[in-house]
């Protein structure tokens, strides 16, 4: 059903070829998932030289490490059982406290026929992972992360320019890696914190060279605030995947959640998240969107890239140039934003009233 735009994604968005060998792999949290993974192995036959596969039991929550079957597939046998036999795998799939570079350098030594190429679509994101993070700066491998991903997006925001897509985020990750603070203010929301001596990544969906990777569909820039700089206030009005029934707003100081404020079950979620893991309270990421073609405020995978909104993610964020590291990362999608960013000497209103001025 899907076979045209699935084809689309591997040749456009991967360039994805004869010689290379693929992974895909979903989970089982949604049914029609398992269809699809279907349908991307039998176009991914046709494309690429070896294709590996695997469907596996829903984590339950963003920002977990695959489980270790998935590891298995990925880097072999050898190399998950060294990992094993010294104690350090369960470290990672429970993001513990371990040496990445010793994992990485046993990954390397010991990984059998690793991909050159990955898909993960499942429902709970991958993206912030050390999973990712070892393929795609260890390995070189090209990575599309598409959790939440539902088939209608193949007709909406994956319809884009992407070479347009890319110059617009590629000059918003500028403007961000030059700013040393942010302020966003909207309804419900005034929040500012430090983005100091850190780098932005643009999300530019086109994932061609050797360890480029991001979301598809993709269009936003994005950055790691110091972790110990939010202060303010987040309102939001959307959880992931539903609108929230009353909106719940977050108030931050020294960078993490102090503060939970609505009446809504999400705010039950969130309370129990941070009980578990102190960490995912901290600020972790702060985005804007630059897809011309995203619409849905529902689902975050889409919402998040609307061109004009900025989100604002809690939890891990030691995969792109962060320091936290905890099994939980979420973001909060903020509509028609005024955000001023600025340094020693200037400052730029980046949007306004929901319009980027790049």
């Amino acid at each position: 059903m899907y076979e045209a735009h699935i084809y689309r994604l591997y040749r456009v968005n991967l360039n994805l070829g004869k010689e290379e060998s693929l992974l895909v792999f979903t989970d089982t949290e949604k049914d029609y998932l398992a269809e699809l993974l279907e349908e991307f192995v039998a176009v991914g036959e046709g494309v690429a030289g070896r294709v590996k596969h695997i469907l596996y039991t829903s984590l339950g929550a963003h920002g977990k490490e695959p489980p270790e079957e998935v590891w298995r597939l990925t880097f072999g046998d050898e190399a998950v059982d060294k990992l094993a036999q010294t104690g350090l795998l369960e470290k990672v799939l429970l993001k513990e406290d371990y040496s990445e570079a010793e994992v990485l350098e046993m990954l390397l030594k010991h990984g059998r026929e690793v991909p050159q190429v990955v898909v993960a679509f499942p429902y709970y994101s991958t993206t912030h992972t050390f999973f990712r993070k070892a393929l795609t700066q260890g390995f070189g491998c090209r990575y599309a992360s598409m959790p939440l991903f539902e088939p209608e997006m193949f007709t909406g925001p994956m319809e884009v320019d992407w070479n347009s897509v890319a110059t617009v985020s590629q000059d918003v990750a500028d403007i961000l890696s030059e700013a040393q603070w942010a302020h966003i203010r909207a309804e419900g929301t005034d929040l500012e914190f430090s983005l100091e001596n850190r780098q932005a990544v643009a999300d530019t969906g086109i994932f061609h060279h050797r360890g480029q990777y991001g979301n598809l569909p993709a269009g936003e820039a994005f950055i790691a605030p110091l972790e110990d700089s939010a202060f303010g206030r987040l309102t939001i009005t959307y959880a992931p995947d539903r609108p929230l029934r009353q909106p719940i707003t977050l108030r931050f100081k020294d960078g993490s959640v102090e503060e939970l404020e609505g009446f809504e079950p999400y705010r039950d979620y969130l309370e129990e998240v941070f009980q578990r893991h102190e960490g995912a309270r901290r600020v972790a990421e702060f985005g804007v969107g630059t897809n011309p073609k995203a619409r849905r405020p529902d689902n975050l995978l889409e919402a998040e890239k609307i061109l004009g909104t900025v989100h604002v993610a809690i939890g891990d964020n030691h995969t792109f140039g962060g320091t936290n590291r905890v099994p939980f990362h979420t973001d909060y999608v903020i509509f028609e934003p005024e955000v001023t960013v600025g340094g020693k000497g200037w400052q730029k209103r980046l949007l306004e009233k929901g319009k980027l001025r790049t």
